[in-house]
């Protein structure tokens, strides 16, 4: 195992992530979408889907985090996606904030034991999509104190994943760096492709992570993995960073790109699920040009994740062999 998650994006495979662990939950019987009481995919928030699992259901998280070692993920993410004490309030559960994420980072630490980095995952607020840039500094006060808790639990590193603002994760980016904490940063392009939420396209993005210190720049969520590709290639190139991609595994359509937006979310994602040799291809892609960690969000489960793993290291493999004998090709 490597100390540092910087050591493995500087091995030149990608490192292999792990996936979604809030709808898996949900499907499981642990999570709340909300669905029934809270409007979705309307850009005013997600529904619930708050980590309160961690201290009502804790066995069932640490099977799922043993369920993605076991298919091979190098990283477990500690389940404190929407755990700032704002968000968690509004789902019942804010006098709970600190008890929340020292036992996600606790269950996801014993489930890794020793053979996996586990980070910390740090999302936006949702303050940005119901009060505007106003709550900038509310925003900051958020994230700061659940950084905090992230550190003191002992995560190696973050992930910030799920902003649909540039400017929200340029903030979170600013917290991250004064945790001293070493940070992946991840944006979802939402409603469109073509840019995030306040208008800055995938490339202008990308620079920004990086003119802010994160140690990869990519995408996760709302696209399944074909839909993914370009927006990564596009933030590879203008940045200079290795790439993280963790795409969902629902299929979207031209019309509505983002799963969150399309009818189906959340009560009937089964009938979008993307099959997993889409995960094994995406594998292979992902080896071929040069992404430096590669999981997966919404949708997939482990064995999304061993189709990952599968599909990385046949594109090793067939690197390593040697060309084909021209004189010996059958026109």
């Amino acid at each position: 195992m490597a100390a540092h998650i910087q050591e493995l994006l500087n091995i030149g495979i990608p490192v292999l992530g792990d996936g979604g662990y809030l709808i898996e939950l949900e499907r499981r019987g642990y999570v709340d979408s909300g669905s029934g009481r809270e409007k979705v995919g309307t850009g005013r928030g997600s529904g619930q889907f708050t980590p309160e699992v961690a201290i009502e259901h804790p066995e069932a998280l640490r099977q799922l985090h043993s369920e993605f070692l076991a298919a091979g993920a190098q990283v477990l993410q500690a389940l404190t996606f929407f755990a700032t004490r704002e968000k968690l309030n509004r789902a019942g559960y804010g006098a709970q904030t600190e008890e929340i994420n020292r036992a996600a980072v606790r269950i996801a630490r014993d489930a890794a034991d020793g053979r996996a980095l586990v980070a910390g995952s740090v999302s936006r607020t949702q303050l940005f999509e119901r009060a505007g840039a106003g709550a900038a500094g509310q925003v900051r006060d958020l994230l700061t104190e659940q950084i905090r808790l992230l550190a003191d639990g002992g995560v190696d590193f973050l992930i910030l994943e799920t902003f649909f603002h540039l400017e929200e994760m340029l903030i979170a980016l600013e917290c991250a760096s004064a945790s001293g904490l070493p940070a992946l940063a991840t944006m979802s392009f939402r409603p469109t492709l073509a840019a995030c939420t306040d208008g800055h396209s995938p490339a202008e993005c990308a620079r920004a992570i990086a003119g802010a210190g994160a140690l990869a720049a990519g995408a996760n969520c709302e696209q399944d993995p074909a839909g993914m590709l370009p927006l990564l290639r596009q933030m590879r190139d203008a940045s200079g960073l290795p790439v993280i991609a963790q795409p969902a595994a629902f299929r979207t359509t031209a019309e509505s790109p983002c799963f969150t937006r399309m009818a189906e979310f959340p009560d009937s994602l089964e009938t979008i699920q993307v099959s997993r040799a889409e995960f094994v291809r995406f594998g292979e892609i992902a080896r071929q040009e040069g992404i430096g960690f590669a999981g997966g969000c919404c949708g997939c489960n482990p064995a999304y994740i061993r189709s990952l793993k599968q599909g990385i290291g046949r594109a090793a493999e067939l690197a390593c062999k040697p060309p084909l004998d021209a004189g010996a090709v059958t026109p």
